[in-house]
């Protein structure tokens, strides 16, 4: 079976957020190398499919990662096993194996569950080409690490085995272009129109026209051509790039290495020693915090709140720099993001009250679409002009020199 897939990858520190053939897919970004299968009895492959993202487990022989068998997210994170994670602050994504890993991963799992959908057998052996558009930290983009990162996924035929039990599917994903951009940039594509193309409309802006008075049509028409800050709060990095329209301001390149992972690793020692464990993940502390229902919820947070407050006054602090860079000559301030959920009751009041101040309007992003915008930006880019033309000029043969 043949198929080509969009894929808009967002690849961050804590979670792995990808739109793939208009799937939207959020899993912990972590994986695990074992040496063999965790299931012995036969189970029957189709048993797997619907849940695949939950119990996914690869091998992967591709040249832009070390061959082996995989856990990877969910089942990882749930394995006991010894998690390979994006250390805040250290690692280069264009350096590290883990996102080349989990993003082939996630292609050849929902590319096993279409073609099940599709046939309503599991097949032996299917072949994906994949045009895709991810980022990179504003620190860390540079038109050296982009082309580096980009290559990792464009050079070479990536060979992966899903294995449904003890059932294998061979997988071959081939990417005959990739573009990588600073992160928080494809938002703007996010904000205008939703993925059917129609402008963007709907609870996620409700908050906003209200505050503001505005039509309650409001749509994302409204913002094609204003100055908009962003503020990306990750895990391990916030990002502040100034967009006017379609346009990234290059001029106001600005990323800090502030985010809640930073608050977590911060938390993360009192809060073992509150449950009794010797150590736990920092995507273990993630899911305690996101679940209030969870029997650790109340002490995760409790843990929490001073460093995310140090957190939410530095990024505050970044906000100015920017503001004062741009002489305030901004529309308004769009903040989203993971980070942005757990910080919203400190952050809020003192982003608000500057806004106030330099007449400028405050869109910060409900709980619902933070953590997505970024995905939905992405693939919105890689289905758009921008990314076809980019993608015509670099596939065309280039001039002999004389």
């Amino acid at each position: 079976m043949n198929y080509h897939f969009f894929v808009g990858n967002d690849n961050g520190n804590s979670e792995h957020d990808m739109i793939i053939d208009g799937r939207l897919v959020q899993q912990p970004n972590v994986n695990c190398t074992v040496d063999e299968l965790p299931w012995s009895e036969e189970q029957t492959p189709e048993s797997f499919i619907r849940n695949l993202q939950e119990q996914l487990v690869v091998t992967v022989d591709s040249p832009a990662a070390r061959p082996g068998m995989y856990y990877v997210g969910t089942f990882a994170l749930e394995s006991g096993e010894i998690l390979d994670n994006l250390q805040i602050g250290i690692d280069l994504k264009c350096d590290m194996d883990l996102p080349v890993v989990n993003t082939l991963a996630q292609i050849a799992a929902v590319a096993v569950q279409k073609a099940y959908e599709e046939d309503k057998k599991v097949p032996d052996h299917i072949e994906v080409e994949v045009d895709m558009a991810t980022a990179l930290p504003v620190t860390q983009h540079t038109d050296e690490t982009s082309a580096k990162f980009e290559k990792r996924f464009t050079s070479g035929t990536h060979h992966v085995t899903v294995h449904l039990g003890i059932h294998r599917v061979a997988v071959k994903i081939v990417f005959p272009f990739a573009k990588v951009v600073p992160e928080a940039t494809p938002v703007i594509f996010a904000l205008q129109k939703d993925t059917a193309g129609h402008w963007r409309e709907g609870e996620i802006f409700k908050e906003f026209a209200e505050q503001y008075g505005l039509d309650k049509k409001f749509n994302g028409n409204y913002f094609k051509d204003k100055r908009i800050l962003h503020v990306d709060i990750g895990d391990g990095s916030t990002e502040y790039p100034i967009t006017e329209g379609n346009k990234f301001l290059r001029q106001f390149v600005h990323g800090s290495h502030h985010g809640a992972g930073y608050a977590i690793e911060e938390a993360l020692g009192d809060f073992n020693r509150l449950i009794h464990l010797p150590d736990s993940p920092r995507q273990f502390f993630s899911d305690v915090i996101k679940n209030p229902k969870h029997k650790y919820n109340a002490r995760a947070l409790k843990t929490l709140k001073r460093p995310m407050e140090s957190q939410s006054r530095q990024i505050v602090q970044n906000v100015k720099r920017q503001l004062t860079k741009a002489r305030n000559e901004i529309d308004l301030i769009c903040v989203y993001g993971g980070g942005s959920i757990l910080m919203r009751s400190m952050l809020y009041p003192q982003l608000e009250e500057l806004c106030v101040e330099r007449e400028i309007q405050l869109l910060y992003i409900p709980a619902d679409y933070a953590v997505q915008l970024n995905a939905l930006g992405l693939d919105s880019f890689v289905r758009g002009k921008i990314y076809e033309a980019l993608k015509n000029k670099a596939t065309l043969p280039q001039p002999v020199q004389a």
